[in-house]
């Protein structure tokens, strides 16, 4: 038929001003970018996992997030699509409980510039089938890092005094001082024992107690971060792969857990760059504010005589 223009993929392109090249590469079909950022995020989460089986969706992002193809959100939504989303188990137990004390609490308004300052101490159960076997930690407060720490089947207070004591060793070995040094933990009798007070004695170190839980927050959050991040997950079935594994979660959190505070850096990197004359965050000055235990206020009973009148 006379004046019909067969319209083909040419005549479009002038119409729509783009080449047959541009439009023959769009035509193509091309993996998305989540597909992307999936199949890659795929191989580096299992890397990670492996290390460290709670690590959580921010912090691989922070660790490999210049690898993906999407922004920081995006990605740790997919890495929750995946199924990658951190689940602890709910905790029921509760080990420091009010009472009586031999120490004072030191921590009151205390402000913390180095580290050796202040050691918080704190045993957690490891539970597997009907065998409970006893973890015990020292951290140093200023770095977060895990000074001292053994796993045990008797909650002895020379077990106690051995995690003290190779955690005394190994800051000495390396020229590191620990005057002025306060052991804080709460109240459980084996930080009262005769061998663990002369321990500190001996070492010049003052010990100081807390009568509630939230006064202790820095061994209390090792006991979640290593119990239920590494060991609750992996499962050990006996003593002696009870500390393997306790070993390897310790190195991992000291050497490769980045924490916000400390200018996303390890604690043992933290501690580092100190002992060589850096300052890694500038007047960083840590503040506790553990309040001492305040009693519960009466409720005062109004007589009739001092009840306010109300009738108008």
């Amino acid at each position: 038929m006379k004046g019909v223009r067969i319209f083909n993929v040419r005549l479009a392109c002038q119409i729509l001003g783009f080449s047959r090249q541009a439009y023959y590469r769009l035509s193509v079909e091309k993996p998305s970018l989540t597909n992307l950022a999936a199949l890659v995020a795929d191989a580096e989460i299992k890397k990670a996992r492996i290390k460290c089986p709670s690590t959580g969706c921010r912090s691989m992002y922070e660790n490999f997030g210049d690898k993906l193809p999407i922004g920081r959100d995006k990605s740790i939504k997919l890495f929750m699509d995946m199924g990658y989303r951190v689940r602890f188990p709910k905790r029921y137990g509760r080990a420091t409980q009010s009472g009586t004390r031999e120490f004072s609490n030191l921590l009151v308004e205390k402000d913390l510039d180095a580290i050796n300052q202040v050691w918080q101490g704190d045993m957690a159960h490891y539970l597997y089938g009907e065998k409970k076997m006893y973890t015990i930690y020292i951290t140093d407060v200023y770095s977060q890092e895990i000074v001292g720490h053994g796993s045990f089947d008797t909650n002895e207070a020379i077990n106690y005094a051995k995690v003290l004591r190779d955690a005394i060793q190994k800051a000495k070995s390396k020229g590191q001082s620990i005057k002025g040094l306060i052991h804080h933990s709460d109240g459980g009798k084996q930080y009262e024992s005769i061998i663990y007070k002369t321990l500190c004695e001996k070492n010049n170190i003052k010990q100081s107690m807390c009568m509630y839980s939230y006064e202790n927050p820095y061994a209390e959050k090792t006991n979640d971060l290593i119990n239920n991040g590494y060991l609750n997950i992996w499962r050990p079935r006996s003593l002696q792969n009870l500390i393997k594994y306790q070993n390897r979660a310790v190195k991992d959190h000291n050497s490769n857990r980045k924490k916000k505070i400390l200018n996303k850096m390890s604690p043992i990197d933290f501690r580092n760059q100190l002992v060589m004359g850096k300052e890694v965050i500038h007047n960083y000055v840590l503040k506790l504010k553990p309040r001492m235990p305040e009693q519960p206020r009466r409720k005062i009973q109004l007589n009739e005589e001092s009840k306010p009148d109300t009738r108008h």
